[in-house]
C-alpha cells in the first residue's frame, strides 16, 4: 500500500478562500438596532417621571411655604415681635432719660373752669418720665375727653417740658331739667353745673332737645335785638319747635319750618309796642302768612265795655 494514498485520506479538507473574509465582514459589521417602539416607550416614560418629580417638588415647597406662614403667624400672635419692639423702645427711652430728656415741668395755657386735679389725672404724666414715652396723641384724646374742654393741644419741647393748650367751651345757655342746670355751649354740649349764676345773664332753656338746637336758635336771635332784650326763656316743644316767653309772661309760638319769618314779626310787633303785658296773654307765629294775638280778659272786658257805651 502506497503512503500518498493514505496521506491523501486523512488530510484536512480544504477552506475556502472566502471564509475568514466572511469572518473579517461580521466582526466589523455595525450592531443591531432597536425598534422605533422600543424607543418612543423609553422616551415617554423619562418624561413621565420628569413631570411626576417636578409635581411632588412643587407640592413640597407649597408645604414648606405653608409651614413658614404658619410658623411666622403663630409667633405674631404670641406677641413676640411686639413685645420685643416695645422692649427695646422702652430701653432706649430709659436711655434717653437718663441723659436729660425726661419731664421736669408742665405747662397749661387756657385752663378757667377745668380743675387741675382732672386735668392731671387725664394727662397721664408724672415728673421724672421719659419725655419721649409721651403718647401725644393719646393724651390729647384723653383730655378732650373731660366735659370743659373743647380741644386741646400737646406739645413735646425737648429736653424736658411738655405744653398743653386748651380751648375751653363758651357757655352760650342755661338748660334747666329736672330740677338741675347745666351749661350749653356752641356745639350743644351740656356741662352739670352746681352754679350757674356765676357764669353771668345767659338764656334759660328747657325741653327735651333743647341743647342740641339752642344754638341755631340763639345765633338767629342776635339779628334781632329786640327780641333779646325782652327775652326770658325758650321752651322747645316736643323736639320740634320753639315756645319764647318774654319779659312779663307773654308767651310767643314759633315753628321751625317759618321761624326767621316768625321773629321777623315778632321783632316789629316789640318796636311797635303793640305788645303789652297788660293786654296780651299770647301771640301765635307758627303761621307764615298771619298771626294770632290771645288777649288778657281785662282787655276782653274794657273792649265790650267800650262797645256797650258806644251802642247807649
Amino acid at each position: 500500500m502506497r503512503l500518498n494514498s493514505v496521506f491523501k485520506k486523512i488530510a484536512a479538507p480544504k477552506r475556502s478562500p472566502n471564509t475568514s473574509q466572511q469572518k473579517t465582514v461580521n466582526r466589523g459589521a455595525a450592531p443591531r438596532t432597536a425598534s422605533p417602539t422600543t424607543t418612543n416607550v423609553k422616551k415617554n416614560n423619562k418624561k413621565k417621571n420628569a413631570r411626576t418629580i417636578r409635581v411632588y417638588a412643587g407640592y413640597i415647597r407649597l408645604f414648606m411655604i405653608a409651614l413658614a406662614v404658619a410658623m411666622l403667624t403663630i409667633i405674631w400672635c404670641l406677641g413676640y415681635p411686639q413685645k420685643a419692639y416695645t422692649n427695646s423702645i422702652q430701653q432706649m427711652q430709659k436711655l434717653l432719660a437718663s441723659t436729660g430728656f425726661k419731664v421736669q415741668e408742665i405747662i397749661v395755657q387756657g385752663r378757667i373752669n377745668t380743675q387741675q386735679q382732672d386735668l392731671l389725672k387725664a394727662l397721664k404724666i408724672n415728673r421724672g418720665d421719659p419725655i419721649f414715652a409721651i403718647d401725644l396723641q393719646q393724651a390729647r384724646f384723653h383730655l378732650e375727653k373731660l366735659e370743659w374742654v373743647r380741644h386741646a393741644t400737646v406739645i413735646r419741647r425737648l429736653p424736658d417740658l411738655v405744653q398743653i393748650k386748651i380751648e375751653e367751651r363758651r357757655p352760650i345757655a342755661i338748660w334747666q331739667r329736672n330740677n338741675q342746670f347745666y351749661l350749653v355751649d356752641e356745639d350743644g354740649t351740656a356741662i352739670l353745673t352746681k352754679d350757674h349764676r356765676s357764669y353771668g345773664v345767659l338764656p334759660l332753656i328747657v325741653g327735651e332737645g333743647a341743647p342740641q338746637r339752642s344754638p341755631e336758635l340763639l345765633a338767629l336771635l342776635k339779628e334781632f335785638p329786640t327780641i333779646q332784650k325782652n327775652l326770658q326763656a325758650i321752651s322747645r316743644i316736643r323736639e320740634r319747635r320753639w315756645d319764647i316767653y318774654l319779659i312779663g309772661g307773654i308767651l310767643v309760638k314759633l315753628s321751625d319750618a317759618s321761624l326767621n319769618q316768625g321773629l321777623e314779626i315778632l321783632e316789629n310787633l316789640l318796636k311797635e309796642q303793640r305788645l303789652s303785658v297788660k293786654n296780651v296773654n299770647e301771640v301765635d307765629l307758627r303761621s307764615p302768612e298771619r298771626y294770632f294775638v290771645k288777649v288778657t280778659p281785662e282787655t276782653i272786658k274794657r273792649i265790650k265795655n267800650s262797645r256797650k257805651g258806644k251802642l247807649a
